[in-house]
């Protein structure tokens, strides 16, 4: 049986102007930029193990990252108000994770 997957906001603050966009940069190849230093993404819990190794090897002890796993229901209730940065599609094909 396949791992399941789950919804996840992951916020971040990150001091470094350079660090900023490699973060950005990370997190595109993810899931979906609801802000600028917010994104949706669906995985596993195994790939948000290698998400969080990733980021911490582009950041470091002085820049914030935060995680909240969603449910379900939670995911379908998220709205932002003004244009959104991408269109948000709930059901996304998996990602590819190199």
């Amino acid at each position: 049986m396949p791992e399941p997957r789950h919804w996840y906001l992951i916020f971040y603050d990150v001091v470094d102007a350079k660090r900023l966009r490699k973060t950005y940069k990370l997190l595109m190849g993810w899931g979906k930029p609801m802000q600028f230093s917010v994104f949706l993404v669906r995985m596993t819990k195994r790939e948000l193990e290698r998400l969080r190794f990733e980021i911490a090897r582009v950041t470091t002890k002085e820049d914030r990252i935060m995680t909240v796993r969603l449910c379900n229901g939670c995911a379908a209730r998220v709205t932002t108000q003004g244009p959104a940065l991408v269109p948000l599609d709930l059901d996304p094909p998996p990602f590819l994770v190199v």
